[in-house]
């Protein structure tokens, strides 16, 4: 088998045959014919059509992991990154002002540090989600990059960073 096929479970080719032997059949209706539950019937119908797949039971395989995905010149980068980087330095100035002699600019940087400490999984999240809705090639993970960033602080933005310039 050549590496762009794909060999399917013989519950994954049951199902795209009931499917295609009859169309009007909702899910729960296949499900019970093949024996299986309605979640595979529909994960599998969403990802292969009954015509895609062969007599040997094999399907084209996607060129990515994500076959919708837009081509990586194309994703919009927006403002995020840059903003990325402004608040991890605010972030880095505000906790340095922590520790300054004079207490008016402690107080400062403290509030910065708490500020950007906060907003960092904020900017994170807000991009992974444009990320999502551009079905760009790289989706970060909505919940853990930005709570990584929450727990790390800056390392994990410029971690954040370093793996959404790389994918792009």
């Amino acid at each position: 088998m050549s590496e762009d096929r794909k060999q399917l479970t013989s519950t994954q080719q049951a199902i795209l045959y009931k499917k295609d032997e009859n169309p009007n059949w909702s899910n729960a209706e296949i499900a019970d014919a093949v024996g299986c539950s309605d979640s595979h019937v529909s994960k599998t119908l969403r990802k292969w059509d009954p015509d895609d797949m062969d007599d040997d039971g094999t399907v084209s395989v996607p060129s990515s992991e994500y076959p919708d995905a837009i081509p990586a010149e194309e994703v919009d980068s927006g403002m995020y990154p840059a903003a990325i980087v402004g608040v991890s330095i605010a972030w880095i100035a505000g906790f340095a002002g922590i520790f300054a002699q004079a207490s008016f600019i402690t107080v400062i940087g403290s509030l910065v540090a708490f500020g950007t400490w906060i907003g960092l999984p904020i900017v994170i999240a807000l991009d992974t989600i444009s990320l999502h809705k551009q079905n760009a090639p790289f989706r970060p993970n909505r919940i853990v990059w930005p709570a990584v960033s929450l727990v790390f602080g800056v390392v994990g933005g410029f971690a954040y960073l370093v793996a959404r310039v790389s994918n792009l």
